[in-house]
């Protein structure tokens, strides 16, 4: 079972890290500010690849719940599994609404 444990760094960025067990397969940092949720960084042990749908999941589902509606995700070499997401690819990242990040992509 794995579970997603965030620990806020600072006023704006909190950190999030998946479990299985007790063996760490995967962090990011989201940052909140100017009315937009950001994960920065993402990284991941590359024999759970499905650890970075569920850390970005978990990270956008706090940015919600602190009332946060616009996403982007600027982090860095996940591009495949963005492109399988609500997201829009720009310039200097990915963006998209939370809620359409939240509902999923069953039909890409």
């Amino acid at each position: 079972m794995i579970f997603f444990k965030n620990t806020q760094t600072d006023s704006e960025t909190v950190a999030f890290e998946a479990l299985e067990g007790e063996k760490s397969i995967g962090k990011c940092t989201l940052v909140l500010r100017d009315n937009l949720a950001d994960v920065t960084e993402l990284s991941y042990d590359e024999s759970a690849p499905y650890a970075v749908e569920g850390l970005l999941r978990s990270a956008y589902n706090y940015a919600g719940l602190k009332n946060y509606y616009m996403a982007r995700c600027s982090a860095r070499n996940i591009d495949s599994f963005l492109d399988r997401m609500n997201f829009k690819k720009e310039d200097d990242g990915y963006t998209g609404d939370i809620p359409s990040i939240l509902m999923g992509s069953c039909c890409k």
